[in-house]
């Protein structure tokens, strides 16, 4: 042992002679040394320094080292506590147990178990300090990124979420359920709790990963993005299977995503949706239908007679009409519906979660809205809808061309109606 060993050592001995010597041998073994000649002064030192290791004998007058040790594990329980005795007894082995003592040394002391054991108790420090270091850099780093982390134990089922988490979601720290995931749940936007419950109940015992993304709403209602993902691994100090999962607040990158490409899949006359906006929005539902079983209505129509519109009045008063029906039709659907051109005078509606007769109500609504409208340039207007509903073999072009179809058909009906 050529190098001081970073540690700051208390060593207690009343026998003035052992203390001496063993104090010489300290002085060049570790980087700090405080020496004292009885437990009173030894607590005294301890409560006033920062202390890694206590090295006291255990026969001293005023205080024991067993009382010492009480003494300085109810200031310090990570503090290492080395006591050194001449007695073999097993009573008193055990009464220093309970005191708190973490190594015994026997007197007289060797220097090859003295200085292995000053190595290993380095090493532990050394190796705390680091652990200590990790999670504050990984808090740390949870602040800087958004991120934060969850874990399921799938032995047991226990789900549990770090602190940075439960901010994250507006959640009381204080909560301690198993089932704080559902209170999870209460801040989801509601078209999202279902796949965030699914997460937490099912796919996290049955999926070997999980990239999925939700929306939460903030205490101001507003709407952030949230990336989550999953990975299992298995303990090698329990032996039992984890899941260990994060979630990432990625509102901003996926805001401007989102605005790049609204500005890529918006009609540039309406400014709503365009076809290809339609479509693949379209297949995002029908992906989460096949999944979660949710329904799909969609809403295909046109303008009736709108080439005569075209004809009488020019196409820049028919751009107006295009206009004002975009407009009407954006305020006479749901927030969570989606509205586009597909192309001309033909508009679609995708109606998520929507039942047959919900879609139906729909329809019945909009034909209403359009009929009491006062339009510019006294032009009436009508439209002709057709209906389509999500079944399982389909695709988006084979859900389209039905909804289309039956818009024909609701043509071939004497127009301002709908078919399905």
């Amino acid at each position: 042992m050529n190098r001081k060993l970073n540690l700051t050592l208390l060593y207690v001995e009343d026998e003035v002679d052992t203390r001496e010597k063993l104090t010489e041998v300290f002085k060049h073994k570790v980087k700090k040394l405080y020496v004292a000649k009885d437990g009173i002064e030894a607590l005294d030192i301890f409560k006033n320094n920062y202390i890694h290791l206590v090295i006291s004998d255990y026969k001293m007058p005023k205080m024991n080292g067993n009382e010492l040790c009480k003494g300085i594990k109810k200031i310090n329980q990570l503090v290492t506590f080395i006591l050194l005795t001449a007695f073999n007894d097993s009573e008193l082995l055990i009464e220093s147990i309970e005191a708190g003592v973490d190594k015994f040394l026997q007197k007289p002391v060797e220097s090859k178990k003295l200085f292995g054991l000053l190595n290993s108790i380095d090493e532990s420090i050394t190796n705390r300090f680091e652990l200590e270091k990790s999670v504050v850099c990984l808090q740390e780093v949870e602040k800087i990124a958004l991120l934060s982390y969850w874990s399921v134990n799938l032995k047991d089922g226990t789900i549990s979420f770090s602190k940075e988490a439960f901010n994250l979601f507006d959640i009381d720290t204080k909560l301690d359920s198993p089932l704080v995931y559902q209170t999870f749940a209460t801040k989801v936007r509601d078209s999202d709790k279902f796949k965030f419950l699914d997460i937490f109940e099912r796919r996290v015992f049955t999926d070997d990963f999980i990239d999925d993304m939700i929306v939460i709403k903030d205490k101001n209602s507003k709407e952030r993005y949230i990336h989550t993902v999953t990975k299992k691994w298995k303990s090698s100090v329990c032996g039992v299977k984890h899941v260990i999962g994060f979630f990432q607040d990625i509102s901003s990158f996926e805001l401007e995503r989102l605005t790049i490409l609204k500005d890529t899949q918006l009609d540039p006359v309406l400014k709503i949706a365009n076809k290809r906006y339609i479509s693949n929005e379209l297949s995002v539902l029908i992906n989460s239908s096949r999944r979660y079983g949710h329904s799909i209505g969609v809403l295909f129509f046109d303008i009736d007679n709108f080439k005569s519109i075209n004809e009488n009045y020019g196409h820049l008063k028919a751009d107006d009409i295009l206009l004002e029906l975009a407009e009407l039709i954006k305020n006479s659907i749901r927030q969570s519906d989606i509205f586009g051109r597909w192309g001309g005078d033909e508009f679609v509606v995708l109606a998520p979660q929507s039942s047959p007769t919900s879609t139906m109500h729909l329809s019945d609504k909009i034909l209403k809205i359009v009929n009491s409208h006062t339009w510019k340039h006294g032009i009436n207007l009508t439209i002709s809808i057709g209906l389509a509903f999500y079944e399982a073999d389909d695709d988006v072009q084979s859900l389209l061309n039905r909804a289309d179809m039956k818009m024909l058909e609701a043509k071939r009906c004497g127009k301002n109606n709908y078919k399905h």
